[in-house]
């Protein structure tokens, strides 16, 4: 099997579950070592299903290698200690993802207006979002950066977001969560140009009831590969993409064989009045 991403290292917050847990068990079937964060270590012991134990086995049962590490991607401190500890036994990181993210908590505000929604979903959403994609960047950047000058290649920071950065989806807060994430990813992108490392953000279509399949959690693991694989990633740097438009790009399809179409680019409440 094609491993192309063999002898990298990379590194995906929010690996628990969602888009986090399927890009890294694409990353790990490439062949990259994947060190998995997330707040749930075991089966059972979070909130909702998932667990970093159960990532890593479907990583290691793809061939590759996983390593699930207990963080609090929302605590500086220990995002800063998990990024020298790499440093110590990597001395290397080519791949960075940011999926870290509370649907759970944002759920049974979807559809209220904002104020219908109350204050705390703020910190679940646009500040948890935002600011552990910070973190993670701020203290991974400079082994990145000295990964590309040592290593070659362009190490990559992905970001997830999604259309809500863009149009109305879902509220107010959450389209401010992905805004703020989405604007990070532009300007750490200009940031790092010179420096050998690109950051991009891409956008999952996982809920589209109205077709016959719905894009997996997977398929987005898969267009974060393909970008970590192309040879002029820079080119693509500061750029936000749908997981379906690098499908059509690179030529991939998802773990079931279906290729999937991007969605509309529309107000959600504008649908209302139509």
């Amino acid at each position: 099997m094609d491993k192309p991403l063999a002898g990298k290292i990379a590194v995906v917050a929010g690996a628990t579950r969602g888009v986090g847990l399927g890009v890294a068990v694409e990353l790990g079937a490439a062949g990259a070592k994947v060190y998995c964060l997330g707040r749930t270590l075991r089966a059972g012991e979070g909130e909702r299903g998932g667990s970093l134990e159960e990532t890593v086995a479907q990583i290691d049962a793809l061939g590759g290698h996983g390593v699930a590490v207990a963080c609090d991607a929302s605590d500086d401190g220990v995002l800063g200690d998990f990024i020298e500890r790499l440093r110590r036994d990597e001395a290397r990181l080519d791949v960075l993802v940011n999926s870290v993210f509370s649907a759970n908590r944002l759920s049974p505000y979807i559809g209220k207006r904002f104020w219908e929604t109350p204050s705390s979903i703020w910190e679940s959403v646009v500040d948890l979002g935002a600011r552990t994609a910070f973190y993670a960047c701020r203290h991974a950047a400079p082994l990145m950066i000295e990964t590309a000058a040592t290593h070659g290649g362009t190490p990559l920071i992905v970001n997830v977001t999604g259309r809500g950065a863009v149009r109305y989806r879902y509220n107010v807060i959450y389209g401010v969560g992905k805004s703020a994430t989405e604007r990070l990813t532009r300007d750490m992108a200009l940031d790092l140009k010179d420096r050998g490392v690109a950051t991009v953000s891409i956008w999952p279509n996982g809920h589209t009831a109205d077709r016959p399949h719905q894009e997996t959690m997977r398929y987005s693991g898969r267009a974060v590969v393909a970008l970590a694989s192309d040879p002029d990633l820079m080119n693509r740097s500061g750029q936000y993409y749908w997981s379906a438009d690098l499908g059509a790009d690179y030529g991939f399809t998802d773990e079931h064989g279906h290729t999937h179409v991007p969605g509309p680019l529309v107000d959600e409440y504008s649908l209302d009045e139509a």
